[in-house]
């Protein structure tokens, strides 16, 4: 049967592409499962592939989104309605959930070393002894228009949004807690990089309509584009520490320190002398401008006459082709730990994300192979690394909208921000559901959203005193995707299953943040 559909659908490919019709133009497929159950460790779990339809409010349907999804058996052989569910997602904006499905924490993961290098197939699936199936049932989600998941062209325009995507997402967990009867389960999100605006802003709106959660997990955070779109004072004091522990990485500052010692020498820094001297702008004098870059370029590896030449302020861009130049290396956005070589070595920024190109054919190979292989999902479609997204266009439906609506009573003169800031969503998810646990998860070496920022944006929660236990933080020797180091994942592991068993509302002791001293 399975074969027959699969010429079926060849055939109408064939079809399309002789009337000249997009693949995206095709009517979306009905909502369809593929079931299968497996062994891993002792204990039976059942893994479905499939899709689920979605509607905005004018098109219907607006999107096939397709999930992945593992439940743990009982001994009869039938999953339990009562045990917590996790909805996991990438971010991108319109990325495939194809990182977190091969890498984290569903059964099976890919194995690629401590520090990826960049080497051609074959490459390792292996059984994952960090599984949170103990503990929780997982489905991973795909976002409308990546991975396997479609959208219809008409709904680009709502769902290609901040505000549409979490809708979407919303809609989604909803009709999929219906079709499988986990009204009653508890509920969590895991949500990485633009995955953590989607799920701070999701934590509120799934209350809105009626599901409330557990439990939000974000993991390389990034709650609040101001500075990025601003290029302020604060962009470049929240990179500060990740210079600081990447320098410390590859043997050029803090040498005899841990990467914690480094880090909190570095959070002082930026905190104290450092913001001082950018908050002064023109008026810092000359002495105080050259200690200033000479204590900068100690704790980053660079020369105190580049930060000097840089006003004290290095982009990101320009730290990852500095820092190594002096051999012709460049190190990852996402994983500094990562080095590579940029063709164009005299160039003022790094031209070649290394990490990303390294480790992007080995998710984007296994994971075809494992849903088509092992989980009996057949398709004609390649899968989307991302939705056909052209984010330099200001067309709605071809770019995303990046306007996001405040929630309701924030102060301010607007009732949107032209920017994603979800911190006020977060805030708010959590007075309005004080039982809400909240894990805040960020690698030492990702320059992609540092994590002194992340520090930052949850000091600006402005929760209540008695809330503030409601949220923790944890950090990892890792890059961007925290599950891709392997020695990251015991600690990760073993974090997420304290954070489940955690009390309703208070996860304080598992907080592994330092305090900074007050100046």
């Amino acid at each position: 049967m399975a074969e027959s559909e699969e010429l079926k659908k060849q055939e109408e490919k064939k079809e399309d592409e002789k009337k000249n019709v997009k693949p995206e133009d095709r009517p979306l497929p009905a909502d369809k499962d593929v079931t299968s159950e497996h062994e891993l460790a002792g204990y039976r779990y059942r893994a479905t592939a499939g899709t689920l339809s979605i509607e905005t409010k004018s098109v219907a349907p607006a999107a096939s989104m397709f999930h992945v999804d593992f439940l743990k058996l009982d001994e009869q052989g039938s999953p339990d309605p009562t045990r917590p569910v996790t909805f996991i997602f990438n971010g991108g904006p319109g990325s495939a959930t194809t990182f977190l499905l091969m890498g984290s924490f569903a059964p099976r993961r890919i194995d690629t070393g401590e520090v990826v290098s960049g080497h051609g197939a074959p490459y390792s699936l292996v059984d994952n002894k960090y599984t949170l199936l103990p503990f929780t049932d997982l489905v991973f989600i795909d976002a409308p228009g990546a991975g396997f998941s479609r959208i219809a062209p008409a709904a680009k325009k709502e769902l290609w949004s901040v505000d549409g995507d979490v809708a979407a997402f919303s809609q989604f967990i909803r009709r999929w807690a219906s079709k499988y009867n986990r009204w009653n389960s508890p509920k969590y999100l895991f949500g990485e990089s633009y995955g953590t605006v989607r799920g701070a802003a999701l934590s509120l709106k799934l209350q809105e309509d009626g599901c409330a959660l557990s439990g939000v997990t974000l993991i390389s955070n990034i709650l609040d584009y101001a500075h990025t779109f601003s290029n302020d004072d604060q962009l470049y004091i929240g990179y500060f520490p990740t210079y600081a522990t990447t320098a410390f990485y590859h043997g050029l500052a803090g040498r005899g320190l841990t990467v914690e010692q480094q880090a909190q020498r570095a959070r002082e820094f930026a905190n104290g002398a450092y913001r001082a001297a950018l908050a002064m702008g023109d008026s810092l004098s000359e002495e105080q401008f050259n200690a200033v870059a000479s204590e900068y370029a100690h704790l980053t590896g660079l020369s105190a006459d580049y930060v000097r030449k840089s006003n004290l302020r290095v982009g990101v861009e320009r730290f990852s082709k500095e820092l190594l130049r002096e051999s012709s290396q460049v190190v990852g956005l996402y994983d500094s730990r990562v080095t590579g070589y940029d063709l164009d070595q005299a160039a003022s920024e790094e031209t070649f994300l290394a990490d990303d190109a390294f480790i992007t054919p080995h998710y984007v190979a296994l994971c075809e192979q494992y849903l088509k292989e092992e989980l009996g999902w057949q398709s004609s479609d390649l899968r989307r690394d991302f939705a056909d997204l052209d984010l330099e266009s200001r067309e709605p439906g071809k770019s995303w909208d990046w306007h996001h609506k405040k929630p309701y009573g924030v102060y301010g003169d607007w009732d949107y921000f032209p920017f994603p800031r979800v911190i006020e969503d977060l805030a708010t998810a959590i007075v309005h559901e004080p039982g809400l646990k909240v894990m805040i998860g960020n690698g030492y070496y990702d320059l992609c959203t540092p994590m002194f920022q992340t520090e930052f944006d949850i000091d600006h929660l402005q929760l209540p005193r008695p809330l503030r236990h409601n949220v923790a933080f944890s950090y990892y020797p890792a890059g961007h995707m925290l599950y891709t180091a392997p020695q990251a994942l015991p600690h990760l592991y073993e974090t997420m299953e304290k954070f489940y068993a955690a009390a309703p509302g208070d996860v304080s002791a598992l907080n592994e943040r330092p305090e900074l001293p007050l100046k």
